[in-house]
């Protein structure tokens, strides 16, 4: 499935087709990790960022809606918030 037609469906027609589960989905690159109501954008790697500087990880606590972002570059953890959309 393209992430074109993913994100064509409605969040009411996905929550229908997976009984009420969100989906996490971690191959749209962004810079930030968000959430739709159903979808949760998690990839912070290819496309984004340069190969060695700027790359990251994440670890998402889908309890609290946070995540932790750590840097190679910087060798740092940064803590943000899931942005709801």
């Amino acid at each position: 499935m393209s992430e074109n037609e993913f994100y064509s469906y409605t969040r009411e027609s996905l929550l229908e087709l997976t009984n009420g589960k969100p989906i996490i989905h971690g191959h749209t690159p962004l810079e930030i990790i968000y959430f739709d109501g159903v979808r949760l954008n998690c990839d912070l790697g290819s496309n984004t960022y340069s190969v060695i500087e700027e790359r990251a990880l994440a670890l998402v606590n889908l309890s609290l809606m946070e995540y932790f972002k750590y840097k190679p570059s910087t060798k740092r953890i940064e803590t943000h918030k899931v942005i709801r959309i």
